[in-house]
């Protein structure tokens, strides 16, 4: 009975176009989450896939001592790809010369993730990464593969005789690249590569011998997961499991940022999508009251009614939310084109799938946002009187603002939980969204005080403005909520993308140090600087280096200090576990760049008294405080040294850094070797050979792939921002267009006062414009208010990056948001203005 007159109605308001603003929020909002949550969730999945190069696996099982086969056969059974490598140090004997080195014994399947590249001809000058083949596997039987520098330091060539403990190999080949190549500044011999079937033959492998078994593992997220907890229960304290996103990964703190800000990207657009949702509801409620009278005049039920707006609501619904997912899949596959277009090495072969849950939450934002937000609209349209038939001025009383206000919270809260899993997130974004809604509510009582004992001119466009922002007060307090909202969430995915993106090209800036030398002894360092100046290379600041350990804190052994931090979740960047074993120590008389000072004070270079300044997350752990003392063992010798100041260490940056740092009379005397950093240029390659062929016993270690890695990622994100910013902009001309739309009907109606009244067309285009700079005015001001109070809530809870205010910002928003507004608003009112009184009245009737 009344599903065919809903249908009607329906097909006959799509025609007239009065819900295609209804069906485009409902569509841009689902595409916007759509695209934006999935686009973000593959390439945070793509990232970590390629990232994975580094550990040459999706994962690391690391042990001291053999796993055992069952638990490796609960892998098979997982179908997870395998392959391990054993890592021990020995000494290389070729002739009359020898040198450590640092053996690798690789299975069949190495490496699992990444490229293992080969040379099996002499190396030229060009840089090493871009010579050899990709290989996989280990060398053949009684074959080894080394380090370009071995061949120097031995003054070998390709097809020489070496020995490594009881066994003797050929080499048959030169590693020019190594996916999982350690980034440890401290471990510095050169890597030897050999058949793990070979160990056994070299006899090195003894009782008591320092051995590290890495396991390695790929395959699917869901059949990693399944393994790690099935392996979980049984993992021993030294057995460690690694991700990317672990210690080991040196693009750790680059992934977690890059998924943190995709992810608060599609929060700020689902808040946006809902706002468009929930005025354009509005302004079909406000469009359905006529029709709503007829249809109680005519005798139609209350329960029809409901059913017939609940269909139409349904199907709209339904209608938004196919589309939006066809629109938001194709953004997505079309923001990956762009980015295989313009940065093809850094992506995976095979991009992951769309996951379950980021349709599910797409789809749930349309449900979610279309009900809910219609709810007080509906409600209040089901509640026409009759009479406003004869009586159009009659309106529904409206319903209590806290039940609305808290329906729309709950509504943005439910879905913000749903995608973030983040209770503290969600509540910081709604908590901002709030105080938009207050200092808005604040906004509307504050102009109808001020222009409530006005008097207006009708003559005067600013008075025409102003009377038409109090006559509809709180219509105009919700078209500048909700620009200003639209504004805020542009301008903090704006300036938040910008920050993020300065603060990590300020850790790795153009020409930053791509190379490190150390092992480098006092003698070396003058003749080692001469060479440099020869390349027009500077090397930054030498660091002694002393290894020493911790062995008391104020007269207390340190086990009792320790025992409480033996789980692996220590702050422990550099890849040492603590002050359980050795550390590298070194001696400073300033404080080094990057190292701000939390508590105390740096000493001076003439201080006498032993001085130690240590680390902020070594401290905490340890309970240590100033004027405490610190007994450290360096050889036979022990040095008491009183902690002066605890400092803010940044282990992303690509510098040396230390947990103790003493000062020169502490450890001036000690011998110690240095070690320093340069940049190296593409063409300046010729500069190792040089080196490694006048010092042999300098080590050199390239982090070059590293810094190569973290811009690739810097230029993944600032691509996948600027597909973000399309989308804010598209969503926030919907919402202006919406908002203008919103007053279209009683603007209709003032125009057909003012005109009859004998008010000019350039007088009424004047008012208009005015009534809308002030809006956009109103709305800047606000949404820069608010940007900066989400800005520093956001980087100091969230991102965790420092925040600083944006004077500027204040005027260029408010200018930027006044024009446009007035713009968009005067274009829209356009063909308003140009119809003659008698038009106005046949139109508005």
């Amino acid at each position: 009975m009344w599903f065919k007159p809903a249908t009607t109605m329906l097909i006959r308001q799509l025609k007239r176009g009065e819900l295609t603003i209804f069906l485009l929020a409902t569509m841009l909002a689902v595409g916007s989450v759509f695209s934006l949550s999935g686009f973000g969730e593959r390439l945070n999945v793509a990232l970590v896939q390629k990232s994975s190069d580094f550990l040459a696996a999706d994962r690391i099982l690391s042990s001291a001592h053999p796993l055992p086969p069952s638990l490796l056969n609960q892998a098979k059974q997982l179908e997870l790809s395998q392959a391990s490598y054993l890592t021990f140090n020995s000494v290389m004997f070729y002739q009359d010369e020898m040198v450590l080195t640092n053996s690798k014994a690789i299975t069949g399947s190495y490496p699992l993730r990444g490229e293992l590249k080969v040379s099996n001809q002499p190396l030229t000058n060009q840089a090493t990464d871009s010579q050899g083949v990709a290989t996989f596997g280990p060398p053949q039987r009684g074959e080894v593969w080394v380090a370009p520098e071995l061949l120097i330091k031995l003054k070998m060539q390709l097809g020489a005789i070496v020995a490594i403990g009881e066994a003797e190999f050929t080499v048959s080949g030169i590693i020019t690249f190594e996916p999982d190549a350690s980034f440890n500044l401290f471990n510095l011999a050169p890597r030897v590569l050999l058949n793990f079937e070979d160990v056994a033959a070299t006899k090195i492998i003894q009782p008591g011998s320092r051995l590290n078994y890495n396991y390695l593992f790929s395959g699917s997220e869901q059949q990693l997961q399944q393994f790690y907890q099935t392996i979980k229960p049984q993992l021993q304290s030294n057995q460690n499991w690694q991700d990317i996103n672990g210690e080991r990964s040196p693009v750790a703190g680059a992934l977690e940022r890059a998924n943190k800000f995709l992810l608060l990207a599609s929060l700020l657009g689902i808040i946006l999508g809902a706002t468009a949702i929930h005025s354009t509801a509005y302004r079909y409620s406000e469009r359905q009251l006529d029709t709503v009278a007829l249809l109680k005049t005519f005798g139609t039920g209350s329960r029809t009614i409901k059913k017939i707006f609940m269909l139409q609501l349904a199907i709209i619904t339904t209608l938004g939310i196919v589309s939006g997912l066809g629109a938001g899949y194709a953004l997505q596959e079309t923001a990956f084109a762009l980015v295989n277009h313009y940065l093809p090495q850094s992506m995976p072969d095979n991009l992951p799938s769309i996951s379950i849950y980021s349709i599910l939450i797409s789809i749930a934002t349309g449900i979610v946002c279309t009900t809910m937000f219609s709810l007080s609209p509906m409600l209040r349209l089901f509640n026409v009187p009759v009479m406003r038939v004869i009586k159009r001025d009659l309106a529904p009383s409206a319903l209590n603002r806290w039940f609305s206000g808290g329906i729309f919270g709950l509504a943005i809260f439910t879905l913000l939980l749903l995608y973030s899993r983040s209770i503290s997130l969600s509540l910081i974004t709604l908590s901002v969204a709030a105080l938009v809604s207050i200092l808005l509510t604040g906004l509307a009582a504050l102009v109808i005080k001020l222009s409530s004992g006005s008097r207006f001119t009708a003559t005067s466009p600013w008075h025409l403005a102003i009377a038409s922002l109090q006559q509809r007060a709180l219509q105009s307090s919700v078209q500048i909520a909700s620009i200003a909202t639209a504004l805020m969430l542009m301008l903090i995915i704006l300036l938040l993308r910008n920050e993020l993106i300065d603060e990590w090209q300020q850790q790795i800036p153009s020409g930053s140090a791509n190379h490190f030398l150390a092992n480098v002894t006092p003698e070396q360092v003058k003749p080692i600087e001469q060479l440099m100046a020869q390349y027009d290379i500077t090397t930054s600041d030498l660091y002694p280096i002393i290894r020493g350990r911790v062995s008391a804190i104020n007269d207390q052994e340190i086990g009792q200090y320790d025992s409480e931090s033996s789980d692996k979740n220590t702050d422990n960047r550099s890849g040492r576990q603590g002050f359980g074993r050795e550390l590298s120590l070194t001696w400073r008389d300033s404080l080094p760049s990057k190292n701000p000072l939390i508590e105390g004070q740096w000493w001076q270079a003439q201080d006498t008294e032993h001085l130690v300044s240590i680390e902020a997350g070594v401290a905490k752990r340890l309970a240590i405080k100033l004027n405490d003392q610190l007994e450290i063992l360096i050889g036979q010798q022990t040095i008491s040294a009183r902690v002066t100041s605890i400092r803010d260490v940044n282990w992303r940056s690509m510098a040396p850094n230390f947990f103790l740092i003493l000062n020169r009379a502490a450890l001036g005397d000690m011998p110690s070797t240095y070690i320093s950093s340069f940049h190296l240029g593409q063409d300046q390659h010729p500069l190792l050979t040089r080196l490694l062929q006048d010092y042999p016993t300098v080590s050199i270690i390239k982090v070059n792939r590293i810094i190569k890695k973290l811009r690739q990622i810097i230029d993944q994100v600032s691509l996948a921002l600027t597909y973000i910013m399309l989308l804010v902009i598209c969503d926030r001309t919907l919402v202006l267009l919406v908002q203008v739309q919103v007053s279209y009907q009683q603007r209709h109606q003032d125009l057909v006062i003012l005109r009859t009244l004998g008010a000019s067309k350039k007088l009424l285009k004047r008012a208009i414009a005015i009534e809308f700079l002030i809006i956009g005015a109103l709305a800047g001001i606000i949404a820069t208010l608010t940007t900066e109070v989400a800005l520093w809530l956001i980087q100091t809870y969230v991102i965790k990056m420092p925040w600083s205010p944006h004077p500027l910002l204040w005027l260029f928003t408010t200018l930027g948001a006044s024009l446009v507004v007035a713009l968009v608003g005067t274009k829209a009112c356009h063909q308003l203005t140009k119809l003659s009184p008698s038009e106005l009245i046949r139109n508005l009737s």
